[in-house]
């Protein structure tokens, strides 16, 4: 990997479609950079010319993969959003997407037709809604041996982590809270994260450099703790 490398896929993203990327692209810069800073590192006078031309190409290349980044993962959320609303297989080659990269376009996929079902279908087609809704409260709702309603969520999670879910006496507006928010925003983790529950009731274990889909609370707080980084 060199500076021309980064600069002619920098080049080619910049058209409506994905380029194939091979599977170590990202390793490649991350060692490129590595070698500019060592070399940058060497030189004893940091005004030398010699110091001021690799500062520039490794600044240079810091603002190409992000570029590229940014204008990849705009292209694969469009791709979501296309595929989400279309009744045919993907036109898109999704073969050019990396492993990472495939997991974006699935949790932004994912992300849509869920918000879809839950705001969209409702108004279009009430029975359908009605009919899901009836069926995921069939699903949600045991009959144990002595007639009690149980909730299903609730009969297979561990006692250890039913403490951090609201009790059946617990006060009404603290059980509301997991519907208080819908919207779910793209972020990037920047460091590794404990697991926690987030607004969906979904536990979360994140690490740094993750790209995921979570609700829009929950990101915003990460972001506030300088932990995360919103990309859309």
């Amino acid at each position: 990997m060199d500076g021309n490398e980064l600069k002619t896929v920098l080049r080619e993203e910049g058209s409506s479609t994905l380029k194939s990327l091979h599977p170590g692209f990202y390793k490649d810069v991350e060692k490129y950079l590595k070698e500019l800073e060592e070399e940058l590192s060497k030189i004893d006078n940091p005004r030398s010319v010699e110091s001021k031309m690799l500062d520039n190409e490794l600044q240079s290349a810091i603002t190409d993969i992000e570029i590229v980044f940014m204008r990849r993962i705009r292209k694969i959320i469009d791709y979501a959003r296309t595929n989400a609303f279309s009744s045919m297989p993907p036109s898109q080659d999704m073969s050019k997407l990396l492993p990472e990269e495939k997991k974006v376009y699935d949790a932004v996929l994912t992300a849509i037709n869920s918000a879809r079902a839950e705001l969209l279908v409702p108004i279009l087609d009430p029975q359908a809604a009605g009919r899901k809704n009836k069926k995921d409260t069939a699903q949600n709702n045991k009959v144990d041996a002595t007639g009690k309603v149980a909730n299903a969520d609730d009969a297979d999670v561990p006692e250890h982590m039913n403490a951090d879910m609201p009790s059946e006496t617990g006060n009404k507006d603290e059980i509301g809270k997991s519907n208080i928010n819908k919207e779910f925003v793209v972020v990037r983790i920047l460091e590794d994260l404990p697991t926690f529950k987030a607004m969906d009731n979904r536990n979360y274990t994140l690490h740094a450099e993750d790209v995921v889909v979570l609700p829009t609370l929950n990101a915003k707080g990460l972001i506030k703790r300088n932990v995360a980084q919103i990309i859309l």
